[in-house]
């Protein structure tokens, strides 16, 4: 997996190699589900990312909660790229 910072756009490149590999050698489907078109699995990969969410009351796609998690992660480093504001008193 690549991720780099481009202009406005944080870019995630995976592998289409590297998906199908770990969905056919995935722990609990080894001899039952094997990736048959490359292609229309990377598409529904990412179809998924975008539009499925194991979250019914959030609504959030799993991307979304996977960003969420990163998020919350980042606060609890205390990056320095991120500022807490003040509350008024």
């Amino acid at each position: 997996m690549e991720v780099k910072v481009s202009n406005k756009h944080v870019v995630l490149k995976l592998p289409i190699d590297t998906l199908v590999y770990a969905f056919n050698f995935k722990e609990d489907n080894q001899e039952q589900y094997k990736v048959k078109n490359k292609k229309r699995f990377a598409e529904g990969i990412a179809h998924y990312l975008q539009n499925y969410s194991s979250n019914g009351e959030s609504g959030l796609t799993v991307f979304q909660e996977v960003l969420d998690e990163i998020f919350d992660e980042m606060v609890c480093n205390a990056e320095d790229y991120i500022k807490e504001l003040q509350e008024e008193e």
